[in-house]
């Protein structure tokens, strides 16, 4: 009978061992798995944060160039129009020039 208890305690010890074995290898796995995941949530970020960055600078390169051309236009109207006003001037100047001299 001593030794029936002796051994199901010796039973019992070691089941509970296995017990523990088994949960500290889940455990390990558990965190292994986390850290995997939170790896892969990090590079996804990441790549997230990059391809809108991406983006946002195109959209900046985008509205400068438009910026850019809608000066140039700005400016090549501007010409034009003191090109204008200087051949005006110009021929009022000729014909005065040419009424003094007459």
């Amino acid at each position: 009978m001593v030794q029936e208890a002796v051994h199901a305690v010796k039973e019992a010890e070691a089941q509970a061992e296995e017990i523990l074995r088994e949960a500290q290898e889940q455990s390990e796995e558990l965190v292994a798995k986390a850290k995997e995941e939170a790896r892969e949530i990090r590079e996804k970020a990441a790549a997230q944060a990059k391809e809108q960055e991406v983006l946002r600078m195109q959209a900046a390169k985008d509205s400068g160039d438009k910026i850019l051309e809608e000066a140039a236009a700005e400016a090549q109207k501007e010409a034009d129009a003191l090109k204008a006003l200087a051949a005006r001037e110009e021929a009022k100047a000729v014909q005065a020039v040419t009424s003094e001299l007459i």
